[in-house]
């Protein structure tokens, strides 16, 4: 029994560390799902950003804030939530099916809430997944990092 657990375990690792790779087949689709996202978020051009969030997404801010798809929006189209830029950097990919990509990396963020500009350097976790043949973020998740 336990020689079998210690198997599971290994072949799990295996495959975990396997997928863990930013040159994946198909990452470049990903990525540039992406990049859209950030462009539509930065020009703030809502409309298209939405066809890109699933309609069951969770976002969860650094500050610990998590939004639904409309919440988000909502904050979005009201001006209580500014993105001014937003850069990513040492992003990895990795798919844990050929429908569900994980991007982790870190972000430095130029936004203002409730009227107050912020900077604020992430580290995050976003979840794509491909839903009638099309990328949509399901998951976002931040912690701040320490400057530097």
């Amino acid at each position: 029994m336990e020689a079998r657990m210690l198997v599971n375990a290994l072949c799990a690792a295996a495959l975990f560390l396997a997928g863990w790779q930013s040159t994946a087949p198909g990452a470049d689709e990903v990525l540039a799902r992406e990049n859209q996202r950030i462009s539509y978020l930065v020009e703030r051009n809502y409309d298209r950003l939405a066809e890109l969030l699933s309609p069951t997404l969770t976002y969860t801010h650094s500050s610990g804030v998590l939004d639904s798809r409309e919440k988000l929006l909502g904050d979005l189209r009201s001006g209580q939530l500014i993105y001014r830029g937003l850069k990513h950097r040492d992003v990895q990919v990795r798919f844990v099916t050929p429908d569900v990509a994980i991007l982790n990396g870190v972000s430095d963020i130029e936004s203002t809430v409730g009227g107050q500009p912020q900077t604020t350097l992430l580290r995050f976790t976003i979840v794509y997944v491909k839903k009638g043949g099309v990328w949509l973020m399901e998951a976002w998740h931040a912690a701040r990092r320490p400057a530097g």
